[in-house]
């Protein structure tokens, strides 16, 4: 196989009371990748559990990586009813995809509940392990750093542009399916908030595709958009620039300047002169700040759990780039 997931959950923290009778909770945590899932040991009476469970192993492709991300759902376990939830942590892969990035992705992560809000933390551990000598580049874009910055970071030059890259992506929206009324709204919710991220993970992963395609390893002034378009389904587009970028080494100064045009977004978020871009070689864990690093995603926002009408839409405006 071409990679190796390997998930460890330690422990959870400040869990809200799922037993009335005894102000406590009996959790438990389910880890899942792709079709397998995984299970903790129940922890019984304790709003602070400590699993400190096995590494839980996923062999998969290198595609799949980047498609699919890390689900960890907490739950309260009930002998004689169906097991209550708490919530949910979705977890991005592809900050551990790139050589340059670091190993694992450990903390503290909020457990978010589509109806209740954040409900406590978890502990977890996740790494993975590449076959170099396997992995097809062609059917992945493993190692394409992504920058939705107005600037390149100061660690990086910029060699050449390769010019415009897009994909567009289109999926149902799952709470216009038949299924959604007889489904609970939490179920509805988890559902849409899942196919969102899915989607995208695979429009990133086709980016990817063409800036290999056109001798790249960047994007840069990434802008994803999302339209929810009621019954014609789920929209996701993409644009960006492809480039080619040289690491510098350090005390090395850059000799690209990069101009840009900041009258499209006047609330332009300054650049660092360190090499902290939010980048897969550079991102910490996607739930820490509640998204992709890429771009705004609704999949963590606080109004998941209200249906939004078929004339909303969301996106991340980028200032045009102009290399000199």
């Amino acid at each position: 196989m071409p990679g190796k997931l390997k998930a460890k959950i330690v422990a959870g923290r400040h869990l809200p009371v799922m037993d009335r009778a005894s102000d406590l909770t009996d959790a438990f945590v389910e880890v899942k990748f792709g079709n397998t899932t995984f299970k903790t040991d129940v922890f019984p009476k304790s709003l602070n559990p400590q699993w400190n469970s096995e590494w839980f192993k996923f062999e998969v492709d290198d595609e799949d990586l980047q498609d699919e991300p890390l689900q960890i759902t907490v739950l309260d376990h009930d002998t004689y009813s169906a097991n209550d939830a708490i919530g949910k942590v979705y977890i991005d892969i592809d900050p551990l995809l790139s050589c340059e990035a670091a190993t694992v992705i450990s903390g503290w992560l909020p457990i978010y509940d589509t109806i209740h809000g954040i409900r406590g933390e978890i502990n977890v551990l996740v790494k993975v392990d590449l076959f170099n000598d396997l992995n097809r580049f062609r059917q992945s874009s493993c190692g394409v750093k992504f920058f939705c910055t107005t600037s390149i970071p100061r660690c990086y030059r910029v060699a050449l542009v390769h010019g415009f890259v897009e994909e567009l992506v289109v999926n149902e929206d799952p709470e216009y399916q038949w299924i959604d009324r007889i489904r609970t709204p939490r179920a509805s919710n988890e559902a849409r908030q899942r196919l969102i991220s899915l989607m995208s993970g695979e429009l990133q992963r086709k980016i990817g595709l063409k800036v290999l395609e056109m001798g790249g390893n960047a994007v840069v002034g990434y802008l994803q958009c999302f339209d929810l378009e009621g019954e014609s389904g789920l929209v996701v587009r993409a644009i960006g620039t492809a480039c080619t970028l040289d690491k510098l080494s350090p005390g090395t100064a850059p000799n690209t300047t990069t101009h840009t045009n900041t009258h499209t977004l006047p609330n332009t978020a300054p650049t660092s002169n360190a090499c902290n871009s939010p980048s897969k070689d550079s991102k910490e864990s996607p739930l820490a700040h509640g998204c992709r690093s890429t771009h705004n995603s609704p999949v963590h926002s606080t109004c998941s759990s209200q249906r939004l009408s078929h004339s909303q839409n969301f996106s991340v405006s980028v200032p045009t780039l102009v290399f000199t």
